[in-house]
């Protein structure tokens, strides 16, 4: 298991909040989505967000799995209420229920397989199409610890594609903490900061 002591802060002018921090006066509520192909990292992303844990072998996740965290900006804390979405084809139809009413969502893909940096960009389209107007979207190129010799995605790719659509971009490691804070911090930078709490129930 990685140490998880680098999770604790980053370089990018936010702090994560941890349970016994003192808490700021200014708190945001927001709805955040994860969605990806089955085995890009997603729930090891949020393990390593929110616990600074890494599970060299984490389980499929079935349907959805709901956690929160916080991040800290200066005068205002950002909460996030975090859906981590199953990859397999086989829940598909169910991802709708979980962007719906989204502020935010990370898109993630695998450095190292070509075809889950295609099915990245066919969720960015569906986003773009069905999800709120103002949803703040990342794209997040996952395992970027393993060696460059498996890299299938150039890191330039990934950097372009997010370009052309407004997207934010970084290239990450659940396994090291590589932009896995980092990547949270920046969408909460660029989300509106209105207090108050949000629906965040799923509809049936």
């Amino acid at each position: 298991m990685a140490s998880s002591n680098n999770s604790n802060s980053n370089g990018r002018g936010g702090r994560i909040q941890r349970p016994n921090d003192q808490t700021q006066a200014k708190i945001c509520q927001y709805k955040l989505v994860l969605l990806g192909e089955s085995a890009v990292g997603k729930s090891s992303l949020v393990l390593r967000f929110v616990r600074g844990q890494f599970h060299e072998y984490q389980e499929s996740t079935i349907g959805a799995a709901f956690i929160t965290q916080t991040v800290c900006l200066d005068d205002v804390t950002i909460r996030f209420e975090i859906w981590d979405t199953a990859g397999q084809e086989r829940y598909h139809t169910l991802a709708p229920m979980y962007y719906r009413n989204a502020q935010a969502a990370i898109i993630v893909y695998d450095i190292t397989n070509q075809d889950t940096f295609g099915r990245a960009k066919s969720w960015v389209k569906e986003l773009q199409r069905m999800a709120p107007p103002n949803i703040v979207i990342a794209l997040a190129g996952n395992k970027a610890d393993l060696p460059a010799s498996r890299r299938c995605v150039e890191y330039s790719e990934g950097e372009a594609y997010a370009e052309e659509h407004g997207l934010l971009f970084m290239e990450t490691s659940a396994k090291t903490a590589m932009n896995v804070n980092e990547i949270f911090v920046e969408i909460a930078k660029k989300l509106p900061k209105k207090e108050g709490s949000l629906d965040v129930s799923v509809d049936a």
